[in-house]
């Protein structure tokens, strides 16, 4: 079992997600003291930004420096990486993708090391600068699975970053993947709708956004505040059917395409309509109204 208080942290990959993590990392003091890229100029650009770390030619030579590797390559490469470095026993082998499990790891773990997935609940989209990715990388959970002592090593780096972990089986990250694509990617996907029906409406889309943004981040606010059920609002938690239809109507006239988004949306919100104490029968009539089964 290796020492936890001094471990040497390497990264296969010097994109965004690599970069922000060893950023991070080195800003609570941990030793961040190698890194690769496929872009040679991606590992000098953190190499120089990071007292002690090395850019080196490949993954083997990372491996070879560190005690800890993170591999943060484009997820479809994590399993190549995986299979052609020689790793050493108890080494710590981590990757950090979120809908995959540590079998993408299974060269290393069969090599002696242990392994681990540890996953930012994080968008890095549309970053100014790579530092920013550090910082969103503050205060947010990780989902992590690891062995050894990865299995409390992780955890405090998470806890290290202001942050928590949560742990997730192996089976069960495409679950708390999906989680993540419903509360960042879809939410874009939804925006992007409501902002489409202000071109429609023949605003740009620059309008609609302004329009839309004052409202969406008040939204999330009350989430954060409150929790879904008490911040939800419309017609369809408020029982309110005949809104409902008029929607469905003008949208068939004008926006089609939306037709299959909005009623799923509306019969998504039932339970939550039923929280509120819509009773029954008028539960029943909006789900009628959006199609779904009387």
């Amino acid at each position: 079992m290796l020492p936890t208080d001094d471990v040497s942290i390497g990264f296969v990959g010097a994109g965004t997600l690599g970069r922000g993590l060893a950023l991070a990392l080195d800003g609570v003091g941990r030793d961040v003291a190698a890194v690769s890229s496929r872009t040679r100029a991606s590992a000098d650009w953190l190499a120089e930004r990071i007292d002690g770390c090395t850019a080196l030619d490949t993954a083997q030579d990372v491996a070879h420096a560190c005690d800890l590797v993170f591999i943060t390559t484009p997820d479809a490469v994590i399993a190549d990486v995986a299979a052609t470095v020689n790793w050493r026993p108890v080494q710590g082998v981590v990757h950090c993708c979120g809908a995959a499990s540590t079998e993408l790891l299974t060269p290393a773990a069969d090599a002696g090391a242990e392994v681990g997935a540890m996953h930012p609940f994080q968008t890095f989209a549309v970053l100014s600068e790579p530092p920013e990715a550090a910082r969103r990388l503050s205060g947010v959970t990780f989902a992590v699975s690891a062995t050894g002592w990865l299995a409390d090593y992780l955890p405090s780096l998470a806890e290290s970053l202001g942050g928590s972990a949560v742990t997730i089986p192996d089976e069960l990250r495409p679950l708390y993947h999906a989680s993540a694509v419903l509360s960042c990617g879809y939410v874009a996907t939804l925006l992007d709708a409501a902002v489409n029906l202000w071109t429609t409406m023949g605003f740009s889309a620059e309008d609609g956004i302004r329009a839309a943004m004052p409202l969406a981040r008040a939204t999330i606010e009350a989430i954060a505040a409150a929790g879904p059920a008490d911040a939800v609002t419309g017609p369809a938690v408020r029982g309110d059917a005949a809104t409902i239809s008029a929607h469905l109507e003008v949208l068939s006239r004008h926006a089609e395409n939306l037709l299959p988004l909005y009623r799923e949306l509306t019969l998504a919100s039932l339970p939550l309509a039923r929280g509120k104490g819509v009773p029954e029968a008028d539960l029943a009539r909006l789900r009628r109204t959006a199609g779904g089964a009387g």
